[in-house]
Parts: C-alpha cells; structure tokens; sequence
C-alpha cells in the first residue's frame, strides 16, 4: 500500500463506497434513453462534498458528463484518467431474483443493472478522488475523473462528445476503465485480466428477399427461410483464426499459469486445425471458452429479427442486425468477407453505421507493471495478464487523444462467487460486498502510486 494510504480507516471507506453504489443504482439509467442527468448531478454532489468542484457538461438535455481535476506537479508528467460510464442495458425485472433498480444487498453481494457494468468503476473512481483531496496528498501529476453517458449505445452522447467537444478536459497519458480488474481462475490460480486491446465494432444488417405467398403453401425460396438458414451459419461455424501479437501475449500469460496439460493444449488454440477441438475438450469453463473463441476472431452474433406482419401471409423480405465484432489485427472488409462466403447470393449484408477499428495500447508500458504490482500485493498469488476483450468501451475515443488505456476495475472474487463475465447485460447481475471493498483499495493504492 502507498505510504499515503496506510492511515486511511478502509472499513470506513469501504462502507461508503457500498453506499454510494447502492444509491447509484438506484437511478435507472437504460440506455434507451440514459436519462444520466440526475445520476449524474448526484455524483457532482457527492465529489463537492467532499472538496472536489467537477463540472457537469451536456449535449442534449437530459444526457450528462462529469469531468472533474486534481491539480498536480508542473505539467511535466501526462495525467492519469479515471473513467466510467453511468448508462446501462435494459433488466428484464421479471428474470431477476431481486430488483434491478432496488441497489438492496442480499447474501453479502450488491443487486443492481449496472453492478458490474460499470457502475462500480464510477463509485470507486469517485470514492478515490474524493479521499485524496480530504487527505490533501501532494500529486505528481494532473489525476482527471470522467464519468460519462451512453457507452451501451455506442459514445456519441458521452466520450465521442467529449472528445470532440472538450479534449482538453479528458485529455490524458494513461486511462483506467472497464473491462479487466476482476478476478478470474484457471486451473485453481487467480489471475487478473487488464485489458490492453479490445475488438473493433462493425454493426450489420442481413437482408433477404424472395417470393411472396399464402402461409398454407410452403415454399422453398421462403425469405425467413433464407434468413433463418444464414443465421444458424453464423451461429454455428466459427469464423477464421486471427492471432494478433496481443492475442499471442494473452495466451502466453494465460499457459504459464496451467500445468502439464494446459500448458501443452493452450498454446493449440493459435492453430486453425486444433483450435475448436481444445475449446470444446480442453478448457473446462464454459465462459472462459467463449471468451477465449471470441477473441481469437471476427465474430457476429444475430441480435434482432424482423420479418412479416401476418400469420397466414409469406413475407417478401426478412431482415437481421447482427453484433459485428473485429478481431484486434484484422478489419471491417475481413469481417464482411468471412460472412459473406457464409451469406451466399440470396444475402444482402449492409453496414448500420461506421466501423470502429480495434484499439490497441502498445506493451512496454511501465504502468502495466505498475498495476501488476499492485495485484501481487494486494493478492499473493495472483498474477496480472494482458488481455483482449471482445467488447468495446470508452477507450475507443479516449485513445483518440492518445490516451494509452488500460481495462482496470478491481474487483476480488473467489472461486465460490458467480461467474462475472455472465453478468455483464445478463439476469441478476451483482457485486460481492467484499469484493468491492476490496477492489476500492486496489484503485486508490493504484492512483496513489501512479499519481503521488
């Protein structure tokens, strides 16, 4: 722990960072429509409490951004970002256990949309700013806080504002975000993923036409026939390796910590011949299979499905958006050439908007060693690995700035608590009491050292 923290009452701090999660999820924020602004000014509160004066700036009313600095050194050293976004995905209430906009603890774990993604993040990010300032340490460098809308609905209200509008407030050396920090296990040793690149995003829709009709006479150029075929192609065959330098550094953290066989099958998932086979037989862990397929190539997942308007009519057209994904190393015309040898001629397949390209922060950066430090100390035993996530995140416009942005929102977990991959948009998703107290001490001792 850094010197300035040793005197800091942690279970105090770690109830208040339980609070002040629990009261944030209790603003519904879906995105559709986000509807920020009042979850927003709340944290604009807190920090002001605390001796912080952010600013709260606006794109649209009822869409929010928080940008709040902490004055350090002589400018000579690239401030450090601390980001999170305060949007979320629809709950479906009826499929959860307990609310999801209830923020009520049960069992020890914190209930919530957006427990996970990522209002955790926000709260430990304002609870580290505002401790700093109550205990007065004199910063090395500028620390900057972002708290940011509509992430889930691809940035144009939130970070892509920001970055067009307001650079020099969220202008920085390094970020710390979503996704990496949490525990994970494999082969019984914890490890925490960072991430270091994500995927780039290309959003589709598949078309399909063909003869219109009386639903009682089935025929074979059906579009949802069509349509529906193609899908179960995506679904089910898995699109061609692309085994970028990041990948190759992921997997080769992950095969030092396996024994004998995991070492021996790990390195196998880089070959086109036996890579399916060691995701099926050779990595146990369901989710961590998925992961594991999804980053290694392009991926589109079928998300939406529209076609017809009456049961007894054969419709003319069928429609599909599909969840583009682009493996780090590869691009938007491999994405769309890979789907389309799947498509054949009765497919038409369309871009929904512009691509994003994946975004990479390049290795030899003293901050991952930094952060890797931080893990062995805070958990003997576990070990930091540089990951790629399949998803996409704010980094995607921060980078913009030439940000170099880490995926670091710690949370401890042990091997007893729910998967948390599964929890992101998913049913139920909560976070261990104890595992964000946790986590708040890895950040600020991360900031402190970084910054102090």
């Amino acid at each position: 722990m850094h010197p300035a923290l040793e005197q800091v009452d942690w279970e105090r701090e770690g109830a208040a960072v339980v609070e002040l999660l629990a009261a944030l999820l209790r603003f519904d924020t879906t995105n559709p429509p986000g509807d920020e602004a009042e979850a927003v000014a709340f944290l604009a509160d807190t920090l002001r409490q605390a001796g912080v004066e952010p600013e709260v700036l606006s794109p649209v009313p009822g869409r929010a951004n928080l940008v709040a600095r902490l004055a350090g050194g002589d400018g000579a050293e690239a401030p450090l970002l601390l980001n999170g976004h305060v949007d979320v995905v629809a709950a479906e209430a009826g499929r959860w256990r307990h609310p999801p906009f209830a923020g009520e603890v049960h069992d020890g774990e914190l209930w919530g949309r957006g427990a996970v993604d990522m209002k955790s993040m926000v709260a430990m990010s304002v609870a580290t700013v505002g401790l700093l300032t109550r205990l007065g340490v004199p910063l090395r460098r500028d620390l900057k806080l972002a708290v940011v809308a509509d992430e889930e609905a691809g940035c144009q209200a939130g970070s892509a504002w920001l970055v067009d509008h307001h650079p020099d407030k969220v202008r920085a050396g390094h970020a710390l975000g979503e996704v990496g920090g949490a525990t994970f296990y494999l082969g019984g040793r914890p490890f925490y993923p960072i991430q270091v690149a994500e995927k780039g995003i290309a959003w589709l829709r598949a078309s399909a036409t063909g003869a219109t009709g009386h639903g009682s006479i089935p025929r074979e150029d059906n579009a949802v026939v069509r349509l529906s075929e193609f899908l179960a192609r995506v679904g089910r065959r898995r699109l061609p390796l692309h085994a970028s330098p990041e990948v190759r550094r992921f997997l080769e953290a992950l095969t030092e910590l396996q024994g004998r066989a995991g070492r021996a099958a790990l390195p196998l998932l880089l070959h086109p011949r036996w890579s399916s086979l060691v995701l099926r037989r050779g990595v146990r862990d369901p989710g961590m299979a998925r992961l594991l397929s999804a980053v290694l190539r392009n991926t589109a997942s079928p998300t939406v499905v529209h076609a017809g308007a009456k049961v007894n009519v054969i419709p003319g057209r069928a429609e599909a958006e599909l969840d583009g994904r682009i493996a780090v190393g590869s691009s938007e015309a491999e994405l769309l050439a890979e789907l389309r040898s799947l498509a054949g001629p009765d497919i038409e397949l369309e871009l929904l908007g512009p691509s994003r390209p994946p975004t990479v922060t390049p290795p030899g950066d003293p901050l991952f060693d930094l952060l890797a430090g931080v893990v062995a100390d805070h958990h003997p035993g576990a070990v930091a690995v540089p990951t790629v996530t399949p998803g996409f995140t704010d980094a995607k416009f921060w980078s913009q700035l030439g940000t170099a942005c880490y995926g670091f929102a710690p949370i401890r977990l042990e091997p007893s608590d729910p998967d948390f991959a599964a929890m992101f948009h998913g049913d139920d998703e909560r976070v261990p009491v104890a595992g964000l107290k946790a986590g708040l001490r890895m950040l600020a001792d991360a900031v402190a050292r970084h910054c102090c």
